[in-house]
This record gives structure tokens, sequence and C-alpha cells, in this order.
């Protein structure tokens, strides 16, 4: 029966049905005709406690080929936690038992696409606690904004079951997702078929250049358009569904969303008849030449740009933007997020992007690290690289469900302005448990050098910014870190807590420091009003990093505008770049912006845009 279908579907594609680009054609399949375990050609396994707070210990032995079906099996099973840890914080190490098994599988580094049409014939469990899926991951950047796509998902929303059919991408936070999800109750489809639950179903994706949609039985549950789905600022702005992705079928239980477990309905039987996926010639081009290049496209320091000469700065796509006014060479060196540089002699026109941060891969930053928050700094004829680096490989907590991964403000030099700028001798600055990012520098009255950062409020759940010496040569620090103040001493940020109360809020970022005409110390930092980035600004009591930072009662800054730092024009003028937020066509970006600035008394006062 099964090779009849697959004919019959292979002439009705050849038929009629086409993509984008032309005629579909099958380029791979698994049908599960083969007794036993799954094609090891085609699948790897998930182990252990994975994600989303669920129940289940995911193990290998859970998924098996049987009379032509893939079966994933959830069985009620109880078994010491290798993982468990008394004291830990982590949701994975504080069980003690294992009470529930699954297997989740997936195709990562054996069969990756880009566009095409995914078939998939199933038949779900639908027993309460149950969280059965079909979906896909990108292969490039850290969720989500490597971007998810959910062919099916089945779960208890409120204790009603739903079906639904979801993408995902990332915005500015980490961990944080924007969807356009569809969710459709169960009773839809069984109030059609009151046997539903006992029959195959085929769940559909065609995904072309324009567009994903997501269809049930050939009736479409959701459409995404591609133009609506750049990444933010954590994407580098990219869009992560015009990269391969690689499928999973998982069987979960409880967690975030499965709702409560009934334990008198196991074992529980995921069915998967077949999974197929066809693609036009030119979609196979498309996948072929992506995979041909992995490492270009890996993550945020690695973007595929050509240099571009007269680039007016509006038209820069860049986050963080940090500006040197390198007198030696008359040039203005423009950098930020994304590990790229960018080069004015006017700050009108501007050259670049240009790749200038080398890493070394044998450390922790791993092979591609993320990129955030680059500063440039000249000092004792070198100049520094103020950036913060992250390996998401390397996980360091797990704080309220959110996996922190290994992220640390750190120092590159060059001889140049232009780069490159490589790894001094010390291996890291600041304590590998602790997430640390954005980056300044600062040397303070006692005529020492000091990196100046925000603790994460992901670990902390009260951001900080923090002080640490430097040594003379800032190849190293000294000590330990130095609490300066807390995100909750802020009277201007805040947001609402899962009771809608104003709470303030507890987000510290982009840290930079400066000094008034009048010898006051301030600093510029960011955080957010509700969901709104917002810049602000605290002064020192004492014109030290060691005085008692007062902040101010109101931001500094119009509403979207954030991360600025200080520097003067060759003819002496005091800018402040930062960078705004804008909706681009559904495209979330963000863009420099100059304002002028006056320093003529104890307070910065923000002035007009300024328009070279």
């Amino acid at each position: 029966m099964k090779i009849r279908i697959l004919s019959l579907t292979m002439l009705l594609c050849g038929s009629f049905a086409f993509g984008q680009e032309g005629e579909y054609k099958l380029v791979w399949a698994d049908e599960f005709d083969a007794e036993g375990r799954v094609n090891e050609a085609f699948w790897g396994f998930e182990q252990g406690f994975v994600r989303n707070h669920e129940a289940q210990w995911y193990q290998a032995d859970n998924a098996f080929c049987k009379n032509g079906v893939l079966v994933i099996e959830a069985r009620q099973e109880k078994f010491d936690n290798p993982l468990y840890q008394p004291q830990s914080r982590d949701w994975r190490r504080s069980r003690q038992y294992v009470e529930y098994t699954a297997a989740s599988v997936n195709t990562r580094g054996k069969a990756e696409f880009l566009y095409g049409r995914f078939e998939i014939r199933a038949k779900i469990p639908t027993a309460p606690g149950v969280w059965p899926a079909i979906w896909t991951l990108g292969v490039n950047y850290p969720w989500p904004s490597n971007g998810e796509i959910d062919i099916m998902e089945y779960y208890r929303i409120k204790g009603v079951p739903h079906i639904l059919a979801n993408a995902a991408w990332g915005g500015n936070e980490p961990n944080k997702a924007i969807w356009n999800s569809k969710t459709i109750p169960f009773s839809y489809f069984t109030a059609k078929d009151l046997a539903w639950a006992d029959k195959f179903h085929i769940w559909r994706m065609d995904w072309d250049s324009t567009a994903i949609r997501l269809y049930l039985d050939n009736e479409l549950l959701n459409e995404t358009l591609l133009k609506d789905t750049y990444n933010g600022a954590v994407g580098n702005f990219t869009n992560p569904f015009r990269q391969p992705h690689y499928l999973l079928l998982n069987l979960a239980l409880g967690g975030d969303n499965g709702g409560e477990i009934d334990d008198h309905v196991f074992p529980q039987h995921y069915e998967i008849d077949y999974l197929r996926v066809y693609q036009t010639e030119e979609q196979t081009r498309q996948t072929k030449a992506a995979q041909q290049q992995p490492q270009t496209q890996a993550n945020a320091n690695r973007p595929r740009f050509q240099p571009r000469k007269n680039v007016p700065l509006d038209s820069i796509r860049l986050s963080d933007p940090a500006i040197l006014a390198d007198t030696a060479t008359k040039t203005y060196y423009m950098t930020g997020t994304g590990g790229m540089l960018w080069k004015s002699r006017d700050l009108r026109l501007w050259d670049g992007p240009y790749r200038v941060a080398e890493t070394d891969p044998q450390s922790w930053m791993g092979e591609r690290p993320a990129i955030w928050a680059a500063e440039l700094h000249a000092y004792k004829g070198k100049y520094y690289y103020f950036a913060t680096f992250t390996n998401e490989n390397i996980k360091i907590d797990t704080v309220r469900g959110n996996v922190i991964p290994r992220r640390a403000s750190h120092i590159l030099v060059s001889d140049k302005p232009e780069g490159p700028y490589r790894p001094m001798k010390d291996a890291t600055y600041l304590p590998a448990e602790n997430p640390t990012l954005d980056g300044t520098f600062w040397v303070d009255t006692d005529g020492k050098p000091y990196m100046i950062y925000c603790g994460e409020w992901l670990q902390n759940w009260n951001g900080t910014v923090e002080k640490i010496e430097l040594k003379p040569d800032l190849s190293g620090s000294v000590g330990k870190g130095t609490v300066l103040f807390r995100a909750f001493d802020s009277p201007w940020s805040r947001e609402k807590d899962e009771n809608g109360n104003d709470i303030p809020n507890k987000v510290t970022d982009g840290c930079y420091l400066f000094r008034t005409q009048t010898g006051r110390l301030g600093m510029l930092w960011t955080s957010w009003v509700y969901n709104v980035y917002t810049q602000g600004v605290a002064y020192s009591s004492d014109g030290t990093l060691n005085g008692r930072w007062m902040q101010e009662k109101e931001p500094i800054t119009p509403p979207d505008f954030g991360h600025g730092m200080l520097f003067r024009t060759f003819e002496g003028k005091l800018l402040m770049s930062v960078h705004s937020h804008k909706n681009d066509g559904g495209r979330y970006v963000r863009i420099p912006h100059l304002f002028e600035v006056d320093d003529s008394g104890d307070k910065i006062v923000i002035g007009k845009e300024y328009r070279p």
C-alpha cells in the first residue's frame, strides 16, 4: 500500500505540483520499512532532559521501526537521574529520578534542506499530557534566531486539546521568540470525524523564498511571509528561513506546554508512516550551495557582506554603534554588534563593513562566537577592541527555565585602528560561571585602567553594572569585579510583573562613561520602559568609580533609542552615537544615529540630531 501511495504522490507532483521555481521532485525520504532501530545514516538522537521543563528523559531505545512505521514510544518508568545534583538550580539536575521516557530524533548534520515540500504521514497520540511534534530548526544561530517551524504540534491549552502550526524567529533579546502561531481546537477535526485520532493524517509544509505554508490533510492552517521574519540584533538581522533547516520528530510529556500527565494511559505511541521531501531543481541547487558555505553563515561574526563605498549613515543597519575618532589617521571608525567595521572621513558617507575581529577557536569562545556591542579604544599607542563574545555550545547555568550560554566581555588588541584585532595572552577576564556583556573602558582618577561591564540579568534577575581593574597593558584583569549599581536602582525603567503591577526593569545594558567639562563623572546605560528600549544616565557622587551612583529620574533619549556612547569630532563637537529601533516593512532593524551633546554643565544635555 505504501509503495502505491509513493508512486501516486510522485505522479501528482510530476503532473501539476510546482514550486516557486518549477516542478517538484522527490529528493529525500524515509519510509521506515526496515524493522528495528531507525536508520542512523538519516537520524540522530537527543539524550536526557532537553528543553521546556519536560518530564520525559529522551533515549534512543524509545524509537524503533515496526510494521512499516516509526514508533516513538512514551513510557512510565522510574530510575535514578544520572545528572542529579541536590543543590542545583538547573531543572535537569534538581530532579532525583527519571519517571518517564520517550524519544526525539532529528536529521541534523545528516539531511538539511533549504526550501521544498515536506510531507509527513503520521498518527498522533492525544492523551492528557502528551506533546507530539513535527518541526524544523535552522542550522545557524542560537534559538530562536535560527528559526523554528512547527509543522505539527499537539497539546492542551488551558485543558483544551489543540493542534498548532507555527513559525518563530528571533528578536532583540536572547531566548525570546517572535511567533506566528495558529492554534486550532482539536474539536474542529473530531467534529468532521469522531475517529480522527485513530487514523493517519498527512501534514505538509510548502516552503520557498517567499513564504512558509503549513497544511493538514490539504487544508491550509497557517502562512508565514518571509518578508516579515527577519531576526533582531541577536540574530544579526538575518532571515532564519533563508538558510537550511533540519527535521525533528519527538514525543514530549508535560513541561511548559504539555500539561498534566495522565499516568493511566501508558505506553503512548506516536506513529510516523513516512517522511518525504520534494524540491524543485532550483531549490536543490540552493540547498547544495548553502551547505558548501556553512562557516560563512554560522554566526553573527561571519556575515557574507561585500564592503561597499559611500554608504549614507542612515542606510547602515547596525546595533550598538560605537565610533572612534582617530586623530592619527583623521578617520572615524564605527563598530558594534557583529564583529565588523565601517570607516568614514566625514561621518556622512561610510565604507564597509570589514571583518576585523579574529578569535582563537581553541579558546572558550569556540570556532564562531557571536559578537555583540564592540567598542574601539586607543590607549598607550595601541588599539583595543572591547566586545561581548558568546559560545552557544557551552552552557553555564539555567535560571527560571532560561539556559544561559558562556558569554563574557573580553578585549582584543591591534597596532592599527582598522585591525585585525586579536586576543592577548589571558584566556579570560571575568569568571566563567557569570555571564557578562557590554564591556567598556575607563581610566579612573587613580590612574588605573578598568573595564566596566553588565552582569547578565538572565542569571541574577536584577542586572548589574560592575567594574574590574585591568593590567597596565589591558592583557588581563586584576582581582574581582565590584558592583557599582543594579537595574532596580533606576527610577525610570520599568516593566509589568505577572500580576500586571509596575516594577523596576531588570535589564542593564550598554554602559559608557564620560566626564563633563566641570569634571563630573557620568555613565550612560540602557534598559527598557515596558517594551521600549530606552537610555538613561547616572552620575558618581565623588567623581570616581567608587562613588555612590545617583540615577537621573527621567531617560535621556527619546523612546526606542539606546546603547549610546560619546565622541568628539575632529572639529571638537561632542556627539552621541546611538541606535534606534525601526520596523522596516516587517523587518525589525537598528539604525545608527548621531545627536549633538552639551557637556558644559554638571549634566550632559542631548540636543538635536546631527546630520553631517
